[in-house]
């Protein structure tokens, strides 16, 4: 389903300042003496030039109204939440593990049916105006209406109960999901911002300039004239679906984990495009459990846990008991390595672009991976990471050089374009006819469970599974603790179809599910990028002990260098399609 498909056109595009007391806020320029009763209408404006000299959450506190409330709440998976009235709070994140109600709350607070709250409110307070029933935040009260003039008036409208009102106010809020590359993969990124802004009826005369502005601010001017879209990195593609959310012009934007796979540096520049779009009136709220971006942006922050609130108050005070729950990676002094298992020589990706011309994906990349190695290659967004990995994985040939995979004592040639049938989009990837034995499993970074069938399914059957059921019970049980799921948490999620389950316990699924059919090699790619630093923990202890256990050779591609430099024997440095540095951590 397109992400989008919820917009309206401009007439039923009410728009609405949407901040839950205990979330966030709406900086906006107060008109003075004006607003319902118990505003801070006082007026505070941030010159363009300052926002490069303060920190971002200090930009956040100024201007800050309340404009909605949640009492009592709950849903199946999200207990409570008891926020108190007319508190301000500088933040707009919600941290906690996979599964924790983080994404519910985003849906619910969405209007998406399925979430619906079993019991307590969600109170919006906005402007409204009574002769055309246009929306705007609580700080436009007594200000002339935009589009008719009518004087603005204060309304509390409880979203689930007032339907006329809750359509009204659906068709202003857009939601950014967890993982999602819902992009028009066939058109350019140019085509892909102009529709989004011809969808929010942008005027004609101003939307290229508006583009540059877009692109610009979410770091992707370097790819304007990529053809289709299909070809950008996962990382760019992440913040492609961010710049048509942009481009919507939403009063609420609801953002689940939006920089997850992105390197710290352009997630840096993704969160200073989100908040200067506050300027604009536009009010986000963002889900994250990366410590550093809440400790950037937010005052407060609430914890969640299994839909409960577990800490709430002072960021630093949440993050660092949050942390403490966390521990650290062990890593273990590994020296089983065996003989090479993956040989890259000279291997070159090379494609053509208009506005750049040769574009070098691989540039003259060599290396040697050993068998039983766990080897690490990072690098920021675009770094030509994930092309590197297409091509050992067998899904995509080189235009030079060679990359070859040792299966036994025979050799064969993954870089080179093979005739036979190979699963392109799946999430395990088997490689062509010489490869149906022994494989290389890939984890993709854009994966999905098999629709409609139960987790167990997708663990045995889905995947061609076979043995006596009572031995893949038994291997179920122990992967899935592997990637750590308690007993209780397994007897929940088996009977449950991949709608059922949080992004995060799907990610674990997925790497349980690769690890089921014991490839020769793993190649994960991105396999932290939204996951929460207690289930990040599990993910690397499984995998150094399915290592040992499985004698699997593990290539890891990501940006997480804090996760390579612990789970990793080496990790090799990419830049520019270019390999800059191989690291042995093993002397660390």
């Amino acid at each position: 389903m397109n992400i989008y498909s919820n917009m309206r056109d401009a007439r039923r595009r009410r728009r609405v300042g949407f901040q839950p007391n205990f979330l966030y806020f709406e900086p906006r320029e107060r008109a003075k003496g004006r607003g319902p009763p118990d505003l801070d209408t006082s007026e505070k404006m941030l010159k363009v030039e300052e926002l490069e000299s303060i920190r971002l959450k200090d930009y956040l506190q100024m201007n800050q109204v309340e404009a909605a409330k949640m009492m009592g709440v709950s849903q199946p998976t999200f207990h409570r939440i008891i926020t108190e009235a007319h508190r301000k709070i500088a933040g707009a994140f919600v941290e906690g593990k996979s599964g924790a109600g983080k994404s519910v709350l985003l849906r619910m607070l969405r209007g998406t049916e399925e979430y619906a709250p079993d019991s307590g409110e969600i109170i919006f307070r906005l402007a409204f105006c009574p002769s055309c029933s246009w929306l705007e935040g609580p700080s436009k009260v007594g200000e002339p209406c935009s589009k008719c003039g009518t004087e603005f008036e204060f309304r509390e409208v409880n979203f689930w109960q007032d339907k006329e009102m809750k359509r009204l106010l659906k068709s202003a809020i857009a939601i950014m999901l967890q993982r999602s590359f819902a992009l028009y993969s066939d058109d350019s990124v140019i085509w892909n911002v102009l529709e989004a802004l011809e969808r929010a009826k942008y005027p004609k005369s101003k939307r290229m300039k508006k583009v540059y502005e877009i692109l610009e601010s979410v770091k992707m001017l370097h790819r304007v004239n990529m053809p289709d879209t299909r070809d950008l990195s996962g990382g760019e593609k992440q913040r492609m679906v961010l710049a048509r959310q942009l481009a919507l012009a939403p009063i609420l934007l609801l953002a689940d984990e939006p920089t997850g796979t992105l390197d710290h540096e352009t997630a840096k520049v993704v969160h200073r495009a989100l908040v200067e779009t506050t300027r604009g009136g536009t009010t986000f709220l963002v889900t994250s459990h990366w410590p550093y971006v809440i400790r950037d942006l937010t005052e407060e922050t609430v914890w969640f846990d299994k839909g409960e609130i577990v800490e709430y108050g002072d960021t630093e005070k949440v993050v660092t008991a949050f942390e403490k729950e966390v521990g650290e990676i062990e890593r273990e002094d590994y020296k089983k390595f065996g003989d090479p298992k993956i040989r890259i020589e000279g291997l070159k990706k090379y494609y053509l672009s208009a506005s750049r011309g040769v574009v070098k994906a691989v540039d003259d990349v060599s290396l040697t991976i050993n068998e039983n190695e766990i080897f690490g290659i990072v690098g920021s967004s675009g770094s030509g990471k994930t092309s590197l990995m297409k091509i050992v994985s067998h899904l995509e040939p080189g235009t030079g050089g060679s990359a070859w995979v040792r299966v036994g004592d025979s050799w064969y040639e993954s870089s080179k374009k093979d005739a036979g049938t190979f699963i392109e989009n799946g999430v395990i990837s088997g490689g062509t006819t010489e490869w149906k034995a022994h494989f290389v499993g890939v984890l993709h970074q854009e994966y999905s469970l098999i629709p409609k069938i139960t987790t167990w399914e997708n663990l045995t059957h889905g995947i061609g599974l076979d043995m006596p059921e009572d031995l893949a019970k038994m291997k179920v049980k122990f992967v899935l603790e592997g990637v750590g799921f308690s007993d209780e948490e397994m007897e929940e999620i088996l009977p449950k179809t991949h709608q059922e389950l949080s992004v995060g316990e799907k990610q674990r699924i997925l790497i349980a599910q690769l690890l089921m059919k014991e490839p020769n090699i793993a190649v994960l790619d991105e396999p932290t990028g939204t996951m929460d630093p207690v289930t990040k923990k599990y993910v690397g202890e499984t995998i150094i002990k399915a290592r040992e256990n499985l004698g699997i050779t593990f290539v890891i591609v990501t940006h997480d260098l804090d996760f390579a430099e612990k789970v990793c024997d080496r990790i090799a440095r990419m830049e520019n399609g270019k390999i800059t540095e191989i690291e042995d951590l093993r002397a660390v």
